[in-house]
């Protein structure tokens, strides 16, 4: 018991909420606190560090460099001029952004923003190509669209599922077998795909059997 109170009392006094007094030995940054002295995750240090003059030293070492690789390679190499072509779309870049008065954070943040605005734009493909689960999203997921390409391309609609999902979670549907069965209808058991400007309508069934291998089965099935 003894313990586990100097430990509590350590965190207490390591996150500063003892007396309501700040702690004297702050963590560092990019640690748990972040630039205005609070408790959280704090932004990478280059980011919060990064401005206007650190965009000048950028570009200036960039010149220097391109002279550099001049004189060392020679004008006939074709690297000196690619590093000169980058350093040339630094400074026309961020120069144009400086120069803007329409956003803040372009001023602020020069050439670096853009690398903000480009994983903006492919943050939907990033989504859904490497977080969302087959049986995310809306308003269809993924498994249910291949299911309607693949019907659409007249190929194969059929797709394993069973443990693929999670059968505890609230909502999952499944099919017991009734004590008292009552004789099921056509159209109870059919559903018609299509409207009234579908050219070609076909009836789907609603409860569909999986089909299992021989090896499943043996011959004695």
């Amino acid at each position: 018991m003894i313990y586990v109170r100097a430990f509590r009392t350590s965190v207490l006094a390591l996150e500063g909420r003892m007396n309501d007094s700040p702690p004297k030995n702050p963590l560092p940054r990019g640690m748990g606190q972040s630039r205005y002295g609070k408790v959280g995750v704090a932004m990478p240090d280059f980011v919060e560090h990064y401005s206007r003059n650190v965009f000048y030293k950028v570009g200036a070492a960039g010149v220097l460099g391109t002279g550099a690789s001049f004189l060392s390679l020679g004008y006939l190499s074709t690297t000196p001029w690619m590093i000169g072509a980058s350093v040339a779309c630094w400074w026309y870049v961020g120069l144009n952004d400086i120069k803007q008065e329409h956003q803040s954070i372009r001023r602020n943040f020069p050439v670096l923003v853009h690398v903000r605005y480009i994983l903006e734009s492919i943050r939907p493909e990033i989504r859904q190509y490497l977080i969302e689960s087959d049986h995310e999203a809306g308003p269809y997921s993924r498994e249910n669209r291949s299911i309607a390409y693949n019907r659409s391309k007249l190929l194969n609609d059929a797709m394993p599922l069973g443990t693929r999902r999670d059968v505890t979670e609230v909502g999952y549907e499944w099919a017991n077998h009734s004590i008292w069965p009552v004789t099921a209808t056509e159209e109870d058991s059919r559903v018609l795909i299509g409207g009234k400007d579908c050219t070609q309508k076909y009836s789907a069934s609603i409860l569909n059997i999986s089909a299992m291998s021989f090896g499943a089965l043996s011959e004695n099935a």
